[in-house]
């Protein structure tokens, strides 16, 4: 792609903050691929009346998402509330540093600046067009070093790593 690319995945467009990237997205100079769910009427209409068509891709639902995640520039994720989403951490995991909203428990493994970018006002259009201007502003190598953190922050993250925390917590509840 000639523009950067940003990544919004998502089964629930309204409580993972489509509509604030529709928004905000005629200022911005790069391409939106809503992965997931497509736009529902209301949506479709908006981005025909904002002239914004050319710049959003829409892609099906898919189960693996790894090919996406090592295309696009920036993952998108200014969700209202997630527990822990897992498209943040699959996102990570690949390499590909996000914007990500301070209402999603993945921030705890989110190191604003170091391996990808808080956005602290998920709801406020001006506040998410501010950090995908910052994501924007960085250089290619800053985005790369900010996806090689990003990454690092998940190597920990293994079934065995799970598996053996687990049975230290099972091993003290014995005794």
């Amino acid at each position: 792609p000639s523009r950067p690319v940003f990544l919004f995945v998502s089964l629930s467009h309204r409580r993972k903050g489509l509509d604030v990237l529709l928004d905000i997205w005629p200022e911005v100079d790069a391409d939106l691929w809503i992965v997931g769910k497509p736009p529902d009427l209301r949506q479709r209409r908006r981005i025909k009346q904002l002239g914004i068509g050319n710049r959003i891709r829409c892609i099906a639902a898919q189960s693996n998402l790894t090919a996406l995640y090592q295309t696009a520039d920036w993952f998108l994720h200014p969700t209202l509330y997630d527990a822990c989403a897992n498209t943040v951490l699959q996102s990570m995991a690949c390499g590909l540093p996000g914007l990500i909203s301070a209402n999603d428990g993945a921030i705890d493994l989110l190191r604003d600046g170091a391996n990808g970018f808080l956005l602290r006002q998920p709801r406020d259009p001006g506040a998410v067009l501010d950090g995908v201007r910052r994501a924007l502003r960085s250089g290619g190598a800053d985005r790369e070093a900010l996806g090689r953190e990003a990454r690092k922050a998940m190597l920990p993250l293994t079934w065995d790593a799970h598996v053996s925390a687990w049975l230290e917590v099972v091993g003290e509840l014995r005794r």
